[in-house]
């Protein structure tokens, strides 16, 4: 009986946890690409989805909030990408590609969104800062948000060439420390979290999952801690191949409390795991 009670009160704790981070986790977006192994002959394509459940989401990510959209090539020099052409030179409106031709070794896929202002109002969600709100009655805070997503791909098999590992100063960033194309399930993938290109002064949750573990919204199949005490590193095990997107969320104040209260920074990296 007394087992059975702790059993209970342990189910009831995860549920208000997956509760909570359904409620907390404003919609992010993340890249999903078409292929993550593949040959010099080959064209890298892929689009950004955005919601709460990989690896669809609910839509695509809108190409007018993009700040920057790019790819860095197994030297780390800047690559341009643009919309994929279609038949009879159409261009796709949700899909991008490489331009230049591809060489063996690690790319590493970029987007960088424009900041926005948000926030939950008697007339639903608005696009607004407090001064653009005007006395609109709030509910919760102002927040201004901005994202930032990484996608890691590899060319002609061989790892450990890339720039998977570069530091780009994103407000909020997460740089894997060993590259994916080397590793196989079961082995531990190493991560820093970064803010503007340093450690964040206090620890915070990861969050990683994997396609088909769930499609349910704000489902995660693995979490961890990026500490304080080891200048953001964290570990995360990888227990099934596939692909895999981790998830990071930091929120500090606003510095104009005139305009917004918490400015909100998101994370996503995409990448393969193989068997």
């Amino acid at each position: 009986m007394h087992f059975k009670r702790l059993s209970l009160v342990g189910l009831l704790a995860i549920l208000t946890v997956v509760l909570y981070a359904s409620s907390v986790f404003p919609c992010h977006p993340w890249i999903n690409a078409n292929k993550y192994g593949l040959t010099k002959k080959d064209t890298i394509r892929f689009h950004i989805a955005y919601g709460h459940n990989f690896p669809f989401g609910h839509s695509f990510f809108d190409s007018e909030r993009i700040e920057n959209l790019y790819m860095l090539d197994p030297e780390g020099k800047r690559q341009e990408v643009g919309p994929r052409v279609l038949g009879g030179e159409k261009l796709s409106q949700v899909q991008f590609e490489s331009k230049d031709e591809l060489k063996d070794g690690t790319y590493l896929l970029v987007m960088e969104s424009k900041g926005n202002f948000g926030a939950i109002t008697t007339k639903g969600w608005q696009r607004k800062s407090k001064a653009e709100l005007k006395g609109e009655e709030v509910k919760g805070d102002v927040i201004f948000s901005r994202n930032y997503c990484k996608a890691i791909v590899n060319v002609g098999g061989k790892g450990g060439k890339g720039s998977y590992s570069k530091i780009l100063g994103h407000g909020l960033e997460i740089v894997p420390l060993k590259d994916p194309a080397e590793l196989r399930t079961n082995d531990i993938l190493p991560i820093k979290v970064l803010h503007n290109g340093k450690p964040l002064e206090e620890s915070v949750m990861v969050y990683a999952t994997y396609m088909g573990f769930s499609n349910e919204t704000d489902v995660f199949a693995y979490t961890c801690w990026a500490s304080s005490y080891k200048e953001g590193l964290a570990e995360i095990r990888l227990i099934q191949p596939g692909i895999w997107m981790i998830f990071v969320n930091h929120k500090l104040p606003y510095p104009d409390t005139k305009l917004a209260d918490v400015y909100s920074y998101q994370a996503t990296l995409t990448f393969e795991v193989k068997p």
